[in-house]
């Protein structure tokens, strides 16, 4: 990643927690590609009760291709990210992230302990605690509850790749571009009204080139699109900050809620009531950041 701000920086701290385990549309949020729900806050506790502090310099690898992974790490500082597999060309650029709160890594082969299929690197400098299995399996039997939510995790995780993976195989470039947008806004803007319309206002979703890796797009089709909703005033950019009208993204949202099955979770039907309900970002940096 390029150079960043202590501002923009800063701003990454201060972003929502939401549970996945809640049903209601009132209260719940959906999965979105490219950035995994934030783990359970007593999972995160634990973690950082027994395992141990380790800080990463900017593109340091925390596992490489290959490498068998046996542990769980949360983000307390930073952003850290992964990548897909390559066995030729071992670049370290993000396909998805994890900023604070979320795991760094640990949430596909946890139980198995297979190899990861690609590279996880800090994006930014970062601290994670990170605990290994053999440590943190006993203690999670004793605690089937703690177990439970973080099996739930995972396959939140998973569906959340699965959202990613079928954006890249199916949808044109301007929707995946809409799409990652969403996952970044959901987790670190706040909405506002201007002549009647709500706006989100967010931290700049990363940079061009890490934006071109996450949606799988061209530096030129990234820029084209961008241009284009710049010259439309639709993507605002105001030093570290994005702004942007809610409804020219509904179409892509609209499309990710369509494209799941029927199930015991009911979501907001627009990205307008969405923000709507979801709680706003705390004006504070979240705690986990200092620990």
């Amino acid at each position: 990643m390029g150079n960043i701000s202590a501002e923009w920086l800063s701003a990454l701290h201060r972003k929502r927690f939401y549970d996945i385990d809640i049903k209601d549309k009132e209260n719940s949020v959906p999965i979105v590609p490219w950035i995994h729900p934030p783990l359970n806050q007593d999972i995160v506790r634990l973690l950082i009760k027994v395992g141990k502090k380790v800080s990463l310099k900017r593109q340091e690898k925390l596992i490489s291709l290959g490498q068998s992974i046996h542990h769980l790490a949360v983000v307390t500082n930073g952003v850290t990210a992964r990548n897909f597999g390559n066995p030729t060309v071992a670049t370290e650029k993000a396909a998805a992230i994890s900023p604070v709160g979320h795991l760094a890594l640990g949430n596909l082969n946890f139980f198995t302990g297979r190899p990861a299929f690609g590279h996880y690197f800090a994006l930014t400098n970062a601290e994670i605690y990170i605990c290994d299995r053999e440590l943190i399996m006993p203690i999670l039997k004793t605690e089937p509850t703690l177990l439970a939510s973080l099996i739930r995790h995972f396959e939140s995780c998973a569906l959340s790749d699965r959202i990613g993976l079928a954006l890249m195989a199916f949808s044109p470039v301007e929707q995946r571009l809409k799409a990652f947008a969403i996952s970044w806004a959901i987790h670190f803007a706040d909405s506002f009204y201007k002549d009647g319309k709500m706006w989100l206002r967010m931290p700049v979703p990363l940079t061009r080139s890490n934006r071109c890796l996450v949606a799988n797009a061209s530096s030129v089709s990234t820029d084209n699109y961008l241009k284009k909703w710049k010259d439309e005033g639709v993507w605002i950019r105001e030093g570290d900050y994005i702004t942007f009208p809610v409804d020219f993204f509904e179409d892509t949202y609209k499309w990710m809620r369509h494209s799941e099955e029927q199930s015991s979770y009911t979501y907001a039907s627009s990205l307008k009531e969405l923000f709507e309900l979801m709680p706003r970002i705390p004006q504070t940096i979240n705690p986990l950041a200092s620990l």
